[in-house]
């Protein structure tokens, strides 16, 4: 049995293909943490512990805030790639994250055919609701691995270290130049004081 997720706009993702894949054909591998991820927002799983706790189960120690936030950016840039809003998936401050977008549910007994299909609404906090719609047939190769490409996006943790490291570089620069021009003209008042 395998279950399979409708999402906005034509959007399909398959956990057991790994990927998200567009009205358009993209096909987008996802790594083992978006995988995870993205499954249990899809669950209706918000707070940030249980979150970090079940995305990052087999490392043992603690997992620091950036990795999650990382994660975070990186599937919003997943869902961009894909023709989603990155605004589908919501930081909830200080408690956590929800995907706030429709999502239906396909629930597969074998590949040819559906035995349950379930639309959730994850619109609000507070509210999920399932409903059972009609069952159809879903063509169980849409995700193609081999046309995959897998997400490369570097979390903003280190964006914003990187932005830091070159503003920092770019102020030593000024501080240089001005304490050289500050030195040539002491030297010159210097000199000049002394002559007269």
């Amino acid at each position: 049995m395998s279950t399979k997720f409708k999402l906005e706009n034509g959007v399909e993702f398959s956990p057991s293909e790994r990927c998200l894949i567009g009205p358009d054909g993209t096909v987008l591998e996802l790594t083992e943490n978006s995988l995870r991820f993205l499954i249990l927002l899809l669950n209706g799983v918000t707070e940030k512990e249980k979150l970090i706790h079940q995305v990052w189960k087999e490392q043992s120690g603690a997992i620091s805030e950036s990795s999650y936030y990382g994660q975070l950016y990186t599937l919003r840039k997943a869902f961009s790639q894909v023709g989603l809003k990155e605004t589908l998936i919501r930081t909830i401050p200080r408690k956590g994250a929800q995907y706030v977008g429709k999502v239906t549910k396909v629930v597969m007994e074998n590949p040819s055919s559906v035995t349950e299909e379930v639309s959730v609404s994850t619109s609000s906090p507070q509210q999920t609701t399932v409903d059972s719609v009609q069952p159809r047939v879903v063509d169980q190769n849409w995700c193609d691995k081999e046309k995959a490409e897998t997400v490369n996006v570097a979390p903003r943790g280190i964006l914003a270290e990187s932005r830091l490291n070159k503003f920092a570089s770019l102020l030593a620069v000024v501080a240089v130049c001005w304490l050289s021009i500050l030195s040539v003209l002491t030297v010159y008042i210097l000199l000049n004081h002394i002559t007269n």
